[in-house]
């Protein structure tokens, strides 16, 4: 009989343990994948090397020469500037199309969300290597060019510059803008521009003032993805960039394997987890104030 009376009491516990036994998984994956990773990044950020040796003794050394090497502070700047800058250009690339699929393609909107995430069915690194044949001075655009006689000779600029990765890192990232702009618009009501628009107001403000508003909080999960993704990017600065102007990212993998310090790659690394971090953190401040949440 007790156990019988027993059984009603286990049911709210049961149902307590069953999300906690649920997310089980994802914790466990969090820790092993991303805690432990990074715990160990930070461990060896704080040793010393000696002869290509790792000596396990604390010091802060490895990030006071951060602050102090120049050339480490200009590939950092490159690379804010650089994610800054495609982060806006998607921005005002991906809107117009955004828009288009959610307010306009009709029948035809699911085959254009399908044609916006194609480019991930295919390996970044053979997306951009397509690239370089376009932007190559034998390649199709500067073959174009000069044969419209808009230029007398390739432009050399096009690849192995901040252009090329510039123009690379627009297209590896622009369908993550077009998404979540996407998602955003379509929840804005026709009936509220069409109301904007009985009311006097001009196109342009009623975009200004209902579209651009409403369409907020997309724009800034837009933002993060890009900018976030952007700052570490490596593969399409390393293909396209060309090593004139390292990133942050090819500094990093310069410590580790060819000056083999690994605590001051390590470093490196930590400073661009931290930065990521503070991107997240303001980001979601953001959101929650584009989307009206108020609260701490």
């Amino acid at each position: 009989m007790s156990a019988a009376h027993d059984i009603p009491r286990r049911r709210p516990l049961l149902r307590a343990a069953l999300p906690a036994a649920g997310l089980l998984p994802l914790v466990l994956w969090q820790i092993v994948f991303f805690v432990v990773p990074v715990a160990l990044i930070f461990g060896v950020s704080v040793w010393r090397t000696q002869s290509y040796r790792l000596i396990p003794a604390f010091t802060f050394d490895n990030y006071i020469a951060i602050f102090a090497r120049p050339a480490i502070w200009r590939a950092l700047l490159l690379s804010v500037e650089t994610a800054a800058f495609v982060t806006v250009a998607c921005a005002v690339l991906a809107f117009p199309v955004a828009y288009f699929i959610a307010k306009k393609a009709g029948r035809w909107r699911g085959l254009l969300l399908v044609a916006v995430i194609a480019p991930f069915w295919i390996s970044i690194v053979m997306r951009v290597a397509a690239w370089r044949l376009l932007l190559g001075e034998r390649g199709v655009i500067n073959q174009v060019a000069m044969t419209l006689g808009l230029t007398d000779a390739p432009m050399s600029f096009l690849l192995y510059s901040p252009v090329s990765t510039a123009i690379g890192l627009i297209y590896a990232y622009l369908p993550l803008y077009v998404l979540p702009l996407y998602a955003a618009i379509s929840n804005i009501h026709d009936n509220w521009i069409e109301a904007a628009l009985d009311l006097n107001a001009s196109p342009a403000r009623t975009f200004f003032e209902v579209i651009l508003p409403l369409s907020a909080p997309g724009l800034v999960v837009g933002a993060v993805f890009c900018f976030v993704f952007g700052l570490g990017e490596f593969v399409t600065p390393a293909l396209l960039g060309g090593g004139k102007q390292l990133m942050f990212s090819q500094v990093i993998q310069d410590e580790f394997q060819r000056r083999l310090d690994w605590p001051s790659g390590a470093a490196m690394a930590v400073v661009l987890l931290v930065l990521v971090f503070a991107a997240l953190a303001l980001s979601m401040k953001w959101i929650r104030r584009a989307s009206g949440e108020t609260g701490l």
